[in-house]
């Protein structure tokens, strides 16, 4: 990893921004720099207003960080018709939905509707996660290919992802790519279920997914009708945004 001075902030404040408030020790562990060095930085970083530190000692990044994402979100134009998916699928569905546009191998929660009834699931927007850890994560890694899964695989893998489950992995996938739709209960959010179908661009390259969160172990009684009307929305929203969904195997 470089070490120049533009690269040692943009690591730095990566790390406020996704870390929460931390102390000069946990921020100096997590970003690899010695104290005094990680010290100038965030002196730099809030003479510009974009850090703080609090009266606990703890950094943070300020609500300028903030203001810079919405503005980042809004520009790629997805927000707009994101909404208008979300919203007609919440009211047919009843569940929480969101939009997790991927870049890299990560998926960040971009928009989000919630049904108005007491026990929902609830997704914080601007969450960042492994595509590899998530449904919606599948659904957009069952049109990426082979190359790109594997460095997805290499990068996010935990020690005990053997080679049982790397094969595991492309078989669900497969199958996600003909059914077009991704579902299950995955280990970060115990006791949700979710189903997720990718979106894409006018090349066929999937760019985010849209999915649904339902309370509850295992696969609710209407899991097929909700995985269905997860797909027919992500197909619209491809639609409206120009896209082109890939025949299954053309990855």
């Amino acid at each position: 990893m470089s070490d120049g001075a533009i690269n040692r902030t943009l690591r730095v404040l990566a790390t406020v921004c996704e870390a929460g408030p931390q102390t000069l020790t946990v921020l100096s562990a997590k970003t690899g720099l010695t104290p005094p060095t990680l010290l100038r930085t965030l002196r730099l970083m809030r003479d510009e207003g974009y850090v703080t530190q609090d009266e606990d000692r703890k950094w943070r990044a300020t609500m300028q960080m903030w203001r810079l994402g919405c503005a980042v979100k809004d520009s790629t134009g997805l927000n707009e018709l994101a909404g208008r998916t979300l919203g007609d699928l919440v009211a047919e569905i009843e569940e929480t939905v969101v939009f997790a546009a991927f870049e890299n191998g990560w998926l960040t929660y971009l928009a989000q509707a919630e049904p108005d009834k007491p026990v929902r699931a609830h997704i914080p927007l601007g969450g960042h996660y492994a595509a590899l850890d998530t449904t919606t994560g599948h659904a957009v890694m069952a049109w990426l290919p082979k190359a790109e899964i594997d460095a997805i695989v290499r990068t996010q893998a935990k020690p005990e992802f053997d080679a049982r489950a790397r094969r595991e992995l492309y078989r669900e996938l497969a199958e996600v790519a003909q059914r077009g739709v991704a579902s299950g209960s995955g280990d970060r959010w115990p006791g949700v279920w979710g189903a997720a179908s990718a979106v894409f661009d006018h090349r066929g390259v999937p760019i985010g997914a849209v999915g649904v969160s339902v309370p509850g172990r295992g696969e609710p009684e209407r899991a097929e009708a909700v995985s269905a009307s997860v797909l027919q929305a992500a197909r619209r929203f491809t639609q409206q945004l120009g896209g082109t969904v890939p025949a299954p195997g053309k990855r």
